[in-house]
């Protein structure tokens, strides 16, 4: 169990992680989430910076993590769309 936290842990550090554009420190993504985070469980998203090697959509869950998603996906997409509709 402690094991498996562990892996989780370095799996999300390496997901989301800050780069500096204009020495401003912004996230960016270098992988993406592969399976669908239920809306429920997700507080807000957003859009990495144009300035960011790969494009992304960072999800903050309920638990305050931070997940990578392809932008491109059909489910990243309606999240997003239920995130605009709320004015989020």
């Amino acid at each position: 169990w402690r094991g498996q936290r562990l892996c989780r842990a370095l799996t999300r550090a390496m997901c989301v992680s800050p780069a500096l554009t204009d020495g401003v420190p912004t996230k960016c993504c270098f992988t993406y989430q592969k399976n669908p985070i239920p809306q429920r469980l997700v507080r807000s998203v957003f859009d990495t910076s144009s300035s960011c090697s790969k494009p992304g959509v960072i999800m903050i869950t309920l638990k305050k993590r931070e997940l990578c998603a392809d932008p491109q996906e059909k489910w990243v997409q309606e999240l997003q769309k239920h995130f605009q509709s709320l004015g989020n």
